[in-house]
């Protein structure tokens, strides 16, 4: 079975390469300039990978002089940009999870909270997250602390709206049977309600973690000058789509990695929650 889902993997990784191939003969070779317009895998790889040593990461705007074009100065850039940006997805992610938690909890139990805050918190969540982009730029200047304010800032909100319905959604019954028990209101949340909610909350953080990501990409656009959002934008203003494309790539792997690891520790932090098989 495992050698099964490897295969099919494996076939929709040569579909999609076949297909991107297809695209840069079909769209590239109507244009001017194929190599801006859909570049070639062998372009990418070949040449435009290797370029990326030559890039000023210091937050200069040089394109080339800074060093000669190398797999491992390629490496080098990429690897320095990757961890500045996951460190900035990790941090946000981690606030939000928090924050989003936490007030769903005091949402949920807590009457004069409720009261108090629901309206500007569920009016906050009903704004486009991205429109918010400019103005944390503007209040932060484009730092690191910026982007994961930013990045918590979403990722809480949806966590708090998750949590809330997931403590709506523990059956009434399982709450009055630990009550006939004897266990107190705090009592009750924490061996009762806190363990029901795992299985929901951890289907939402990989939704969570996806949603960091795209955060991050909006705030480096705009206003920071690491981190791989950057790199892109800069490469934007040159036309280089194949250097676009290489960081891009780099991107989907750290995206597709943090699932891939987030999953397996979700999995095991509620392996005692029955699964259907298959």
């Amino acid at each position: 079975m495992r050698l099964h889902r490897l295969a099919v993997s494996a076939l929709g990784c040569l579909a999609l390469v076949a297909a991107w191939e297809v695209g840069a003969y079909v769209v590239g070779g109507r244009s001017a300039n194929p190599e801006i317009v859909w570049p070639h895998l062998s372009d990418v790889l070949g040449e435009a990978l290797p370029a990326l040593a030559t890039v000023d990461t210091t937050g200069g705007q040089q394109l080339t002089g800074v060093a000669d074009p190398s797999l491992s100065g390629a490496a080098r850039v990429l690897g320095e940009q990757a961890l500045v940006t996951t460190l900035r997805v990790l941090g946000g992610t981690a606030l939000g999870l928090i924050a989003g938690v936490a007030l769903g909890f005091l949402l949920a139990t807590v009457g004069w909270f409720r009261r108090t805050f629901s309206p500007v918190l569920q009016t906050l969540r009903q704004v486009p997250l991205f429109a918010l982009t400019l103005l944390f730029v503007i209040w932060f200047g484009g730092t690191t602390t910026g982007i994961v304010v930013f990045v918590a800032f979403g990722t809480g909100l949806m966590m708090m709206v998750a949590t809330q319905e997931a403590i709506a959604s523990v059956p009434a019954v399982h709450v009055t049977y630990a009550r006939t028990l004897g266990a107190t209101r705090a009592g009750v949340l924490r061996t009762v309600v806190a363990p029901a909610i795992v299985p929901q909350l951890a289907a939402t953080t990989l939704v969570v973690v996806g949603l960091a990501w795209a955060m991050v990409m909006a705030a480096e656009f705009l206003g920071t000058q690491q981190g791989l959002g950057r790199l892109i934008l800069f490469f934007q203003m040159f036309q280089l789509t194949d250097r676009m494309v290489v960081v891009a790539g780099v991107l989907t792997v750290l995206a597709v990695a943090s699932q891939l690891v987030l999953t397996q520790v979700l999995a095991r932090l509620t392996r005692w929650v029955p699964r259907e098989n298959g």
